[in-house]
């Protein structure tokens, strides 16, 4: 795992290529170079945020174009990647591949864009945690990273850490959301993913983002730069530092910390004639659910049935089943064309039929304790 605790941040405003390139070259150069991360004739994944099949312009997945800009850089070095993510299982990946843009752009490129629900993985166990990791991430002899930049009504923030819970392929995901049902928990599972398969580098499509009720169902932000470290957990406190959230609110980065604690103080911003205060929003909203993730456990467990964050089905529902399937804990049951139903006490509050709603029909509550709490703003 790297402990180089370097970020580099540069203005990007669009997804052109030449400001793209322009961009990348500069993050690279403030972090010594392509070459400290990858060398000629390695077998290089490329790693972007495929969560569901939403077009380009929603923000709810890496740009397509990021990614054909990373790939146009490593073929320069004659590296040729392979680009791979396993999306939500209750979303075909074909479907995903296509309106993500990602099926033509590797057609153009010449790129293998890999099925990790196909090609095998290996099982993992440390301590009580044990998942899979999709065996061409394990084969790869380097990493890039490449998420969007997004808040996340469950984690708080998805970005460079998180979006390595995407090697678990397939329907696993969901099912380890419902064995680590509790943020503390999910967050140690999301840190023992990273320790097994670290990034050598991620770079950060934050040229527009997601704030608001995301990873899917809140608003594009124009954010306009691109952010890349050899350290994702860095790169996450970055993030943090420019959206002023509080990184103990992000329990992953909690666990992580402690294997690199001088992280914080010694985190190294490196910029090319912008500073943070310039990039910085005027107005970045994090999730309406944020409360119920700052509330300590030994709360949390005497004030149960008081605190919790559930899904509500709203008109804009079309019937499509997608939350049903995504339901590890069969919360969620459905009639012939009609709206589902939720049985409140089965419910987590994982927020994985939230993500994967195509209609943005799902909205993520919270209970009346919580609310009183915000508004008077106890917490």
């Amino acid at each position: 795992m790297n402990n180089n605790n370097t970020v580099a941040i540069a203005k990007c405003s669009t997804y052109d290529q030449a400001d793209l390139r322009k961009a990348i070259d500069q993050l690279l150069a403030n972090l010594g170079g392509l070459s400290a991360f990858v060398k000629p004739g390695q077998n290089v994944l490329i790693k972007p945020n495929l969560l569901t099949d939403r077009t380009p312009d929603e923000a709810t997945t890496t740009h397509p174009e990021a990614i054909r800009a990373i790939i146009r850089m490593l073929k320069e070095q004659n590296i040729t990647p392979v680009v791979a993510d396993s999306p939500s299982s209750a979303v075909k990946l074909e479907l995903v591949w296509e309106k993500t843009g990602f099926k033509s752009m590797c057609r153009e490129e010449n790129v293998e864009l890999v099925n990790l629900e196909q090609a095998g993985s290996s099982e993992f166990q440390t301590g009580r945690f044990r998942f899979n990791i999709a065996k061409p991430v394990l084969d790869a002899n380097a990493i890039i990273n490449v998420p969007k930049v997004k808040t996340h009504a469950f984690t708080t923030l998805t970005a460079a850490v998180k979006n390595m819970y995407g090697v678990v392929p397939g329907y696993q995901k969901a099912n380890l959301h419902k064995l680590h049902p509790t943020m503390p928990d999910f967050g140690k599972l999301i840190a023992e993913i990273y320790r097994k398969v670290s990034p050598v580098l991620t770079i950060a499509d934050a040229v527009i983002g997601m704030d608001g009720d995301g990873p899917s169902g809140g608003n594009p932000i124009n954010l306009g730069f691109l952010a890349a470290s050899g350290n994702a957990v860095a790169l996450d406190l970055a993030l943090c530092r420019i959206f002023k959230i509080k990184p103990e609110s992000i329990y992953y980065l909690k666990y992580l910390l402690k294997d690199n604690p001088l992280c914080i103080k010694e985190l190294i911003i490196k910029t090319t004639d912008i500073n943070i205060e310039s990039i910085r929003p005027a107005q970045f909203n994090l999730p309406s659910t944020i409360l119920a993730r700052l509330i300590p456990g030994p709360l949390v467990k005497l004030f149960g049935p008081l605190i919790w964050v559930r899904p509500v089905i709203t008109d804009k529902c079309i019937s499509c089943g997608r939350c049903v399937n995504a339901c590890a804990m069969k919360a969620l049951s459905m009639q012939s064309k009609q709206k589902p139903v939720l049985e409140a006490k089965k419910c987590i509050g994982c927020c994985c039929c939230h993500e994967v709603c195509p209609e943005k029909a799902i909205k993520m509550t919270q209970s009346p304790l919580l609310n009183i709490a915000r508004r008077g703003k106890m917490l």
